[in-house]
């Protein structure tokens, strides 16, 4: 079964962003993610092997990173 942890959407600056995902890289590097909409929820463990998929397309007007990171 499947729960809903967290997602969210902003618009910030680019510096900000990137402390962000710095952040988040630390909490990866460490083994778990603290993502979540309430501080009942256990932080996410991280278990190896890991699979990700960056994604970049762009456009005259517009340009999009995704990036797919799971694991089992």
């Amino acid at each position: 079964m499947q729960r809903h942890v967290f997602d969210m959407s902003e618009s910030a600056t680019h510096e900000l962003v990137a402390k962000q995902l710095r952040d988040l890289a630390s909490q990866f590097q460490a083994g778990s993610v603290e993502l979540a909409y309430d501080e009942s929820h256990a932080p996410t463990g991280i278990v190896d092997p890991v699979d990700v998929v960056l994604d970049l397309t762009q456009n005259r007007n517009h340009v999009e990173l995704n990036i797919r990171i799971s694991w089992q």
